[in-house]
């Protein structure tokens, strides 16, 4: 029989999402959407170009898709700051107050500081939007200051909130009601929660909304629903589940690939395969457990799994270790023989687990390390930023865990085991011909392969050792939440030119430019340092 998992845990959960390997069937598929005009407003404009302390030092901007706020800036955006950093960065963002669109107000602390932390010499520092103690949802301002105190790229800007429209009629528990019948919510796999935020409209109103967190085992997810605080009105729904699709005897890559043989089990901490990186939890029974720390079966055997999943996880906890991540140096969960005959894999970033099913139409997906490593690239970054996962910010956390994967299989393809039962030769494959924009379909599996495609291709241009460092080190520059292909150029180069003195920003844009990922495809929304440089021009001449 199963064992179940517990139904209520004792920490307290994050608010992150979950991600599969392959497509899942409860996922929110986005859908493709047409790409609309953007025209940057004039008086965004003008606020730009009364900034003229960061204006010249402009590489690349872009606006929200409405045309009047900034979403992101890139290039030399000030002087050295100095002093303590974190006073230093808020006193910039109030210097520039008119470009983040910061109330007028200096009554209200409208900023709290969410994150301020140095990595390698470089610091970042991100505030959230606040009223009256209660957080604005998604309104963020991230800043990346270099070594040298010069700040390289500032993330988001604060929506306009001239009123909050409703009130607050429901408690959290009937929010938490509402939202389990919206999904048609059949068991909890942990505690649900539901925090009380305020939810900016695009006319500068705003609702006080509770968003609630249900991890569930039918439908599988971590599902983010967010209730109208007054009626109860469902705002938004959304499936965060990242799916993926001593001794021991294991596959190091898969049967595909190689023959079983006997591997040193790093870091075990118990005689079970538990240690300081990895927990292995197998669903069809109780977990090896030898004395001799020898773990040796057959792969017919249900214990064979666990020690193969061990052996990865460690093995990818050690791969990012080296590129400098220490926070998930502690044990990962991961679950073996989920359900019956699951097709699919995931990482759950409210429950901190990974999940591996048997598999029906494929074949096992605990035996296929570049499943486990993808999965396990998931919690990486979740550890790093929030991405929402839907849209180009889901497809830029599909694509880095299906670069990362293959990287450290050194193979561009992904899933080769998975889908050898269905005489399909991979899943999907990161040496393609996908271009943006025209190949995005709305599925952040599907566009994933175009990001997967592209960071593949500054492999082959830098070499892994590069690209590998490079990569990382960018995902600390991405904007938070709803980032687009271009945040992640930005986000890239930044990284470039704070750790490798922009040494490969030729190679960088070279890739970009023939995968389609420019200004020129966002239609409007982007502006280069030419762009602005002409704007300036036409308002000097006409007096404006």
């Amino acid at each position: 029989m199963k064992k179940k998992l517990a139904a209520v845990f004792a920490a307290v959960l994050c608010c992150t999402q979950a991600f599969a390997f392959d497509v899942s069937p409860t996922q929110i598929n986005t859908g493709i959407k047409e790409a609309k005009k953007v025209t940057v407003s004039q008086e965004f404009i003008r606020k730009l170009f009364n900034n003229k302390a960061m204006l010249d030092g402009i590489e690349m901007l872009s606006v929200t898709d409405d045309g009047k706020r900034l979403s992101s800036v890139r290039g030399t955006l000030s002087s050295p700051l100095s002093g303590n950093i974190g006073v230093a960065a808020r006193d910039y963002v109030q210097e520039n107050a008119a470009l983040f669109n910061l109330p007028r107000s200096t009554d209200v602390d409208f900023l709290r500081m969410m994150k301020n932390f140095e990595k390698d010499g470089v610091n970042y520092v991100a505030w959230n939007m606040i009223i009256d103690g209660v957080f604005v949802r998604n309104a963020m301002i991230e800043l990346t200051i270099n070594k040298e105190g010069v700040v390289t790229l500032a993330n988001g800007s604060l929506p306009q909130i001239n009123e909050i429209t409703n009130q607050i009629s429901l408690e959290r528990y009937q929010a938490i009601g509402l939202a389990k019948a919206a999904i048609k919510a059949d068991k909890f796999r942990s505690v649900p929660e539901a925090e009380l935020q305020i939810v900016a409209e695009e006319d500068g109103n705003a609702k006080m909304a509770y968003v609630t967190r249900l991890a569930v085992e039918n439908p599988i997810g971590d599902w983010e629903v967010v209730v109208d605080a007054e009626t109860g009105d469902i705002m938004h729904v959304n499936n965060e589940m990242q799916f993926h699709t001593g001794l021991g005897a294991v596959y190091v890559s898969n049967p595909l690939r190689c023959d079983v043989t006997k591997e040193e089990l790093l870091h075990l901490t118990a005689t079970t395969p538990t240690g300081k990186y990895a927990v292995v939890d197998n669903e069809d029974g109780p977990e090896s457990n030898r004395e001799d720390s020898i773990h040796i079966y057959e792969p017919d055997n249900t214990h064979f799994d666990e020690i193969g999943m061990y052996n990865y996880i460690t093995t990818v906890h050690g791969f990012f270790k080296k590129l400098g991540h220490d926070k998930l140096d502690k044990p990962m969960k991961a679950i073996v023989h989920l359900g019956d005959n699951y097709d699919n894999a995931y990482f759950s970033p409210w429950q901190g687990v990974l999940a591996f099913g048997d598999g029906n139409k494929f074949n096992c997906l605990a035996r296929e390390e570049s499943v486990a490593y993808h999965e396990y690239s998931h919690a990486m970054l979740n550890s790093i930023k929030y991405l929402t996962y839907s849209g180009e910010s889901g497809a830029i956390n599909e694509g880095q865990a299906d670069y990362f994967a293959c990287s450290l299989s050194d193979d561009p393809l992904l899933g080769e085991w998975v889908v050898a039962k269905m005489q399909k030769p991979y899943l999907r494959i990161l040496e393609n011909d996908l271009h943006y924009p025209e190949d995005i379909h709305g599925e952040v599996h599907a566009d994933g392969k175009i990001w997967g495609a592209v960071l593949w291709d500054l492999r082959k241009a830098l070499g892994q050792e590069i690209s590998d460092l490079l990569i990382y080190r960018s995902l600390y520059n991405l904007k938070s939440s709803s980032a687009k292909f271009i945040d992640g150029y930005n986000a890239i180069v930044t990284a470039d030119k704070d750790h490798f003195e922009g040494k490969n920003i030729a190679e960088i844009d070279k890739v970009f430019v023939k995968r389609g990922i420019v200004a020129s495809s966002y239609n409007g929304a982007v502006l280069t340092a030419d762009d602005i440089r002409e704007i300036r021009q036409f308002n000097e001449a006409h007096n404006e």
